[in-house]
């Protein structure tokens, strides 16, 4: 991987490839993410695009979030509240708009988290 964050592209992680994206991978990413002071735009880039694809069009059911998933997503980037970071509001964005279905509660927690952020 690059030494500078701002240099960040997925293909920099040793055996990454998008459609093999498992559960233990995305926890591992958002492990990761959670822990970063300062991302870079290209690093929030790929945590929304990434994780988005995987849970919205790789994990069943397809093309949708359920209440299952929307309760994993906000259960791991949700501290006090709030989500943990700008690249975990990008992701819970990019879901939304991916989703041809989301649950009530996602969306509402989405919009009090872009309203905290403007």
């Amino acid at each position: 991987m690059s030494n500078s964050s701002n240099d960040f592209h997925g293909s920099d992680l040793p055996g990454y490839h998008p459609a093999r994206l498992n559960p233990d991978d995305a926890e591992a990413l958002l492990a990761i993410n959670a822990h970063l002071r300062s991302p870079s735009p290209e690093w929030v880039s790929f945590i929304g695009e990434t994780l988005s694809h995987w849970l919205v069009e790789q994990r069943v059911p397809h093309g949708v979030v359920d209440d299952a998933k929307a309760m994993w997503l906000i259960e791991r980037i949700d501290e006090g509240g709030e989500v943990n970071s700008p690249a975990a509001l990008n992701l819970l964005q990019r879901c939304c708009v991916k989703a041809q279905r989301v649950p009530q509660r996602l969306m509402q927690y989405l919009q009090v988290q872009e309203a905290r952020m403007a």
